[in-house]
């Protein structure tokens, strides 16, 4: 979980691809949601496909984290999918994907 928050903070685009496999591989003990998280303070559009596709994850801190992800990689593609995020059974994802769609000026959609 901290070398993925260290990645993260330094911000270095090389770390996108380990980070993306972190947030793939399902497992107990990966840091998932460090590397989502990771990865959205890096901003780095190669992100985009990978943390939508989290949206759906099973594990609801990942989704969280995902959806709060695509607020700052800033990638229009996220809109739709962060709109079906707002009907999340967890109230954590239905935050980070209000806030994204925020940034992402889709205010106009979510009414």
């Amino acid at each position: 979980k901290m070398a993925a928050e260290a990645l993260g903070e330094i911000g270095d685009s090389r770390s996108v691809d380990p980070l993306i496999q972190v947030i793939k591989y399902e497992s107990w003990w990966t840091p998932r949601a460090a590397a989502a998280n990771a990865l959205g303070r890096i901003g780095d559009p190669r992100a985009a496909d990978p943390l939508i596709e989290a949206l759906e994850d099973g594990d609801w801190k990942i989704r969280a984290a995902a959806a709060a992800a695509l607020g700052e990689v800033g990638d229009p593609r996220a809109i739709s999918p962060l709109i079906g995020s707002l009907n999340d059974d967890y109230e954590g994802v239905q935050k980070a994907a209000t806030e994204s769609l925020k940034k992402l000026g889709a205010t106009e959609e979510m009414e």
